[in-house]
């Protein structure tokens, strides 16, 4: 089960596994090979398969240093399969998806690394 053990700037690690790209991270699996229409914006369309996986909550890491946009569009895009969205800088993001990892929430984290 994807918990996250660590961030730092461009890694990310979950269950051993160390990512080095932007990464969804599922209850069950981590999609280590996210990209992104546009580097420096989270917009709709780069959602697809998290919309598809209807989860409570969708947690949204900014990044470590850089601070990814996140457009009105792209929160009540999300907010349409009925998620809870929370935007938050990588780190923190982080310790949110694991809380609600450890509490049995179906959540899906989206963390930007840089």
């Amino acid at each position: 089960m994807p918990r996250i053990e660590d961030i730092e700037f461009a890694r990310l690690v979950s269950d051993g596994k160390v990512y080095r790209a932007p990464c969804l991270v599922y209850r069950t699996t981590v999609d280590g090979r996210w990209w992104r229409k546009d580097g420096g914006r989270f917009l709709p369309e780069d959602f697809a398969a998290v919309i598809d996986a209807k989860p409570e909550y969708i947690i949204l890491g900014q990044g470590i240093m850089n601070r990814v946009e996140v457009t009105d569009e792209t929160i009540t895009h999300l907010q349409s399969c009925g998620a809870f969205v929370e935007v938050l800088d990588s780190k923190e993001a982080v310790g949110r998806y694991n809380e609600l990892f450890a509490a049995g929430k179906d959540v899906v984290g989206a963390f930007h690394l840089m």
